[in-house]
C-alpha cells in the first residue's frame, strides 16, 4: 500500500525543538512547504503565503488528521528550511518516490551535476547539487549537495555509499578519475 507523504515526513523528519517549547511541528510544517510548491509557489514568500492562506482550512486540517494547527509566519518558516535535517528530507522524498515506481534490479541511472540558478547570494556561493535519474522514467530519484570547495567526485561517492548496489550507474568523464583532491574547485 502506497505510504502517505505526512506519514513518511512524520516518521523520518526529526523535531528539533522540545516537546515543552514546541509550537509548530517541523514534519508537518515541511509537509504543508511541499504542497504549496505543488500548488505553484517558487519560493518561501510564495510558501508563506499560500500556508497562511490555506492552512487552517477544513480540509486541509482534516488531512493533517489535527483539530488545530498553529501556522508560522514568513520569518520564522524561512528559519524551519534552515533547521530540517536535509539528510532526512533527502530520506523521506527517497522513500516518498519508492511509493509510486518499481526500481527493478539493475536500474540504470544518469548522474550529473548542476548548479542551482539564483541560489548565490552576496554571502554564500551558487548551490551545485548532483541528480540521479532513472533512464528509463527519467525520474530523479536521489541529490546530495556538491561542497562548495570541492566537485561531484565525493558527492558521487557519498550518493553511491547511501544507496544500494542495485543500480548501474552513468555519468560523465569527470567521474572517472581516482584523485578527486587535484580536481577540487579550491
Amino acid at each position: 500500500m502506497q505510504e502517505e507523504l505526512l506519514q513518511i515526513f512524520k516518521e523520518e523528519i526529526s523535531e528539533q525543538a522540545r516537546d515543552e517549547g514546541r509550537q509548530y511541528s517541523l514534519p508537518i510544517v515541511m509537509y504543508l512547504s511541499v504542497i504549496a510548491i505543488l500548488m505553484g509557489a517558487k519560493n518561501p514568500m510564495d510558501i508563506s503565503r499560500w500556508i497562511n492562506a490555506n492552512g487552517k482550512r477544513k480540509e486541509i486540517k482534516r488531512l493533517l488528521g489535527i483539530e488545530f494547527i498553529r501556522l508560522p509566519k514568513k520569518s520564522r518558516l524561512y528559519s524551519f528550511f534552515e533547521i530540517v535535517d536535509k539528510i532526512e528530507l533527502e530520506r523521506a522524498f527517497r522513500r516518498w518516490i519508492r511509493t509510486f515506481i518499481e526500481i527493478p534490479k539493475q536500474a540504470v541511472v544518469g548522474v550529473d551535476g548542476k548548479v542551482i540558478r539564483g541560489s548565490v547570494t552576496a554571502n554564500d556561493d551558487a548551490v551545485s547539487i548532483l541528480s540521479m535519474v532513472l533512464t528509463e522514467s527519467k525520474l530523479i530519484v536521489a541529490h546530495k549537495e556538491i561542497n562548495n570547495k570541492s566537485n561531484e567526485i565525493p558527492a558521487l561517492q557519498k550518493l553511491v555509499g547511501e544507496l544500494d548496489e542495485s543500480f548501474s550507474y552513468g555519468f560523465d568523464a569527470m567521474n572517472t578519475q581516482k584523485n578527486s583532491k587535484k580536481n577540487s574547485k579550491g
